[in-house]
């Protein structure tokens, strides 16, 4: 499995030979070591031992193999240990040489019954990845490419290994008032965060259908946050204060007419828009504060407008994105990367994103990252499996 688990929304793959990918030279380990053992022990009977290496060989074998391969190398390692105790008889003494190869068959075959520990707990964590693979399809949705001639993709990567979903969120709904977008990142990250996100979305997914307006959409965003919120903080009792939970978040709307593009940001990082007259950030006036804390801040809240011409894009992501840093301490710039690849659309500008700001970070992010970009194509959407 890649080091970085990906996602445009479909249910990841499970790997059946074991959740961690197995580097190839690992699986040839075992063999030449076994090889290296005979060929320095039999030449050298007293001198060189190759008991260590024949050990060294079963035990990584255990770590890498099948339950077959594990017994047949031990079997092999067993009459190369033999092969060794004949030799020290016939040229040494041999006095301990017969202690020896008792105490190489123990540790030899000790292999097997670890590769079976091994399998057992591979099995389990392959389980566990499999139900954070359904979450994480529950969680958040699969996103279609197109929504009539509204082109989507999104890329989404969980900084911490024990989720498949962390603290970032997306969602997208094609309602009566034009394609909807949601994008936040909820305080914290890792598995803690997945009932925050669930909450978010789920309203996001009913509300968005039924809401005329942005701000009032994102008033009942504030209000399903602010109702996770209480009930965490029932849960978890005293020391833990409802001002201390909040996601921030950005919701866009292109609506059916087009030509524009509208977004209202509660306390989320900038937007940005690619049009032939450049690539901007684009962070409203008065962001105002995050869901979850509308109580301080009733409103009203407003949306802002910007021309969107068809061809035009707009991305929009998470901090994972924007404080991603390099070795100086310095913050990625999306702006660049931006201008070089939006007129080959979203797929194209997701991936670039993806793969500029892991080199930027040295292939670590410390944060999750959420991507979605979206653009309006002047014709008909192709057919077949990369469209409708």
């Amino acid at each position: 499995m890649s080091p970085h688990r990906r996602t445009t929304g479909l249910l990841s793959p499970v790997p059946e030979q074991g959740v961690l990918a197995v580097p190839p030279w690992a699986w040839w380990a075992p063999a030449v070591l076994t090889v290296l053992a005979v060929a320095l022990d039999l030449p050298t009977p007293g001198g060189l031992s190759g008991d260590a290496l024949l050990i060294l060989s079963s035990m990584t074998a255990a770590c890498v193999h099948r339950m077959r391969g594990v017994v047949l190398l031990a079997a092999v390692n067993s009459a190369a240990g033999l092969l060794f105790l004949l030799a020290r008889h016939l040229h040494t003494d041999g006095s301990h040489a017969v202690v020896d190869f008792a105490a190489l068959l123990v540790l030899v075959w000790a292999s097997v019954p670890l590769c079976r520990l091994r399998l057992f707990l591979d099995r389990r964590m392959r389980d566990t990845w499999r139900a954070a693979a359904y979450a994480q399809r529950a969680v958040l949705p699969p996103v279609r490419a197109w929504l009539g001639r509204t082109w989507i993709a999104v890329r989404y990567e969980a900084a911490s290994d024990a989720a498949a979903v962390g603290g970032d969120l997306y969602a997208v709904e094609e309602t009566p008032y034009g394609v909807r977008l949601l994008i936040g990142d909820v305080r914290g990250k890792g598995p803690d965060a997945i009932p925050a996100v669930a909450a978010l979305v789920g309203c996001f997914r009913e509300a968005a259908h039924h809401t005329s307006t942005l701000p009032l959409l994102a008033h009942h965003l504030d209000e399903a946050v602010a109702r996770n919120i209480r009930e965490t903080v029932a849960v978890r009792g005293a020391g833990d204060t409802p001002g201390e939970h909040f996601i921030t978040a950005a919701v866009a709307e292109l609506p059916p007419g087009g030509g524009e593009v509208r977004l209202l940001s509660r306390g989320h990082c900038p937007a940005f828009l690619a049009t032939e007259e450049g690539v901007r950030a684009w962070e409203p006036a008065d962001p105002g504060l995050p869901l979850g804390l509308g109580d301080l801040d009733p409103g009203p809240w407003g949306h802002e407008s910007r021309p969107f011409a068809p061809g035009d894009l707009l991305l929009l992501c998470t901090d994972g994105l924007l404080e991603a840093r390099d070795a100086d301490g310095v913050f990625y710039s999306p702006e660049e990367g931006l201008a070089e690849t939006w007129r080959a659309g979203p797929p194209t500008v997701v991936e670039h994103q993806t793969r500029l700001v892991h080199h930027h970070a040295g292939g670590v992010l410390a944060d999750d990252l959420a991507l979605l970009a979206v653009t309006v194509s002047a014709t008909e959407p192709p057919a077949g499996p990369d469209g409708p």
